[in-house]
């Protein structure tokens, strides 16, 4: 379902009509509900609207990023009988939120017609309330309740099968490639607990050709299913290459199962011996709920009495958990079950790769490891990589007591089994890392840096960031454009640039920031990054880049004041190692202490020209 009712009174009718004929999809048996809308890239709403010099309101006040906002078109057959033309303006992305729970493409379809029919009157209720109120956010109430609809849907997947694939149908009316990127990332606002800014959550980038005419991509559900799976909330982007703004017409964009379906994969059949150790799902089977997600986490009653009755026979416990190790360990200890769990593998691998792990600690096979989850694509998922691991949903906990394969031992050397294990793995547990390695994952990115000497060219940018940037503005100032110009003529002050790329293209301009020099300080003045770099530490190879080879500095600090808004960028300081100073100006780094290595990021930097020229730079 699209955003359709956006475009204004003023909207012309649509222009594009297909140069060829096409054929649409059609053998589509089930999909899931999207609400496509208009996006920033560089949202930072509602405040931007009042700095942004890109803002343009819409009818119900939000910033038109589409030229015309996303029209029907009639013209363009599909499954829907209509295509969404959106012609992209700068910062224009096309996002829905997250959700793969499917129903018959029938009653999807049916679903969106009744919803779009009853999005009108929900429009004037909330322009009423906002009149009355005097919150410009309830003339949103039909774009909010879209999302959360598609939301709350979400959880239902793991009731029933996955889809096959994200399918894209897109018509390219223009006559040169175009190229989008398709986002995948966990919606970090929308989670109960902040969550430190270098855990890896999983996510889904990739890079997809538009050439002229009609196109079809079909993303396979196993390339992306560690962001649907994860269980927390999740956005799917669609993003123009950096610098375009291409008009195209989407007829698919969904979450589908196909009619025709391989047939399974027999499972292996063998004779299995006890089970030694059981692994166990945390979310909504060790306890109930989403840890990340839901405030009022509580244990499972059936999950911990089992967990007591098979501790007393000798059998061994661990942990395969989608999930953030340091709140995960928390509440396992909370609940009291976190001494009775060996060599927990917590992150965002794939669960078979955890089990592997834990066998290997373990140094017991594969056949007497038992897996307990209540999610149909996660038992499928280790069933399918590990055949000789049992697999068991959660919904059957109350009947394993009795399992044959579980009665164990009674013997005192049994009862001691866990002890000694436990007692192997303090031995190494303060050697422990997250199973995910982030600064690989880094590293794999080919991310390049650039920092420029700010030039006349890069004005309009520059005022875009000092203007909208929120969750990484140091400083937490917005500046007026008249107020910008002075300030970028300040002799006194060097003047910095920050392009980015990696594998997957061009990220454009993302920072800028304003420096100054003293006898052993750098001191970082201002300092605005786009979120499209956030948690990639940017930050730290631009830092690193100021302080370079001079021997004669030994602290960095940065202006930082808190906002309430800017707390990922806090976050990145701490993560780093700066602290806060006593004069109470901000936040430092002692480079006696502490280096700044980055050596993930590939850094380019252009010869300085300025007036105090980058200590690093002196040397290029």
């Amino acid at each position: 379902m699209y955003e359709l009712d956006r475009q204004g009174a003023t909207a012309d009718d649509c222009a594009q009509v297909p140069g060829e004929a096409y054929s649409y999809v059609r053998d589509i048996a089930a999909a899931a509900f999207l609400f496509w809308g208009e996006h920033c890239v560089e949202c930072a709403m509602p405040s931007c609207f009042e700095t942004c010099d890109l803002y343009q309101p819409r009818p119900d006040g939000r910033c038109r990023r589409f030229t015309r906002g996303i029209a029907r078109n009639s013209a363009y057959p599909s499954a829907r009988g209509y295509g969404a033309e959106v012609a992209f303006k700068k910062w224009g992305k096309l996002e829905t939120r997250g959700n793969t729970a499917l129903m018959s493409h029938r009653s999807l379809l049916r679903l969106e017609r009744l919803l779009g029919e009853f999005a009108p009157l929900l429009d004037r209720f909330g322009s009423a309330a906002s009149r009355i109120v005097g919150d410009p956010r309830w003339r949103w109430v039909t774009l909010r309740a879209l999302e959360t609809l598609g939301r709350k849907l979400h959880p239902l997947a793991r009731r029933g099968l996955p889809p096959d694939a994200l399918l894209l149908e897109i018509y390219n009316p223009g006559s040169r490639l175009e190229v989008l990127h398709v986002s995948m990332t966990v919606a970090r606002k929308e989670l109960s607990r902040a969550l430190d800014p270098t855990a890896l959550l999983p996510s889904f980038r990739q890079r997809i050709e538009l050439p002229p005419g009609y196109s079809r991509h079909d993303i396979e559900y196993t390339e992306f299913a560690a962001v649907t799976e994860c269980g927390l909330p999740f956005d799917v982007a669609l993003i123009p290459e950096a610098d375009t703004d291409p008009t195209l017409i989407f007829l698919s964009a969904d979450f589908v199962r196909f009619t025709q379906q391989p047939a399974p994969k027999p499972k292996l059949q063998t004779d299995q011996p006890p089970v030694k150790c059981v692994v166990w799902d945390l979310d909504n089977t060790m306890w109930k709920g989403i840890l990340l997600e839901d405030e009022g986490v509580y244990p499972d009653t059936a999950a911990t009495e089992l967990m007591r009755t098979l501790d007393q026979r000798g059998i061994l416990f661990s942990v395969a958990s989608k999930n953030d190790f340091n709140l995960a360990m928390q509440k396992m200890k909370e609940i009291g079950v976190e001494e009775y769990m060996l060599f927990p593998q917590i992150g965002w691998s794939p669960k078979s790769a955890g089990i592997r792990a834990i066998a290997e600690k373990l140094n017991i096979g594969l056949d007497s490891f038992m897996f307990i989850d209540d999610n149909p694509f996660e038992l499928d998922e280790v069933a399918r990589a590990l055949p000789m691991v049992t697999c068991v949903n959660a919904r059957d906990l109350r009947k394993l007591a009795g399992d044959p394969r579980l009665q164990g031992s009674t013997t005192a050397e049994a009862r001691r089994r866990r002890t000694m294990y436990r007692e192997a793995m303090t031995r190494e547990y303060e050697e422990r890392k997250f199973d995910d390695d982030f600064f690989g994952f880094l590293r794999s990115c080919n991310m390049k840096l650039r920092i420029i000497p700010y030039r006349a060219e890069y004005f309009e940018r520059v005022c875009e960031l000092l203007q909208r940037t929120n969750q990484l503005n140091f400083s937490g100032r917005k500046y007026p454009r008249e107020e910008i110009g002075p300030i970028l003529a300040e002799r006194l002050l060097e003047k910095w640039v920050l392009e980015c790329s990696d594998k997957f293209g061009s990220c454009g301009v993302v920072g800028f920031s304003l420096v100054s020099r003293r006898s052993n300080e750098v001191r970082v003045e201002d300092f605005m990054l786009s979120c499209r770099v956030q948690g990639r530490f940017v930050e730290q190879a631009f830092f690193d880049t100021l302080v370079g080879d001079d021997r004669g500095v030994d602290r960095i600090s940065v202006n930082f004041t808190a906002t309430g808004r800017n707390t990922p960028a806090q976050q990145v300081l701490s993560t780093i190692g700066f602290e806060e100073m006593p004069e109470g100006i901000g936040m430092a780094l002692d480079l006696r202490k502490r280096r700044l290595d980055c050596d993930f990021i590939e850094v380019e930097c252009e010869t300085a020209t300025q007036d105090r020229p980058m200590a690093a730079a002196a040397g290029i």
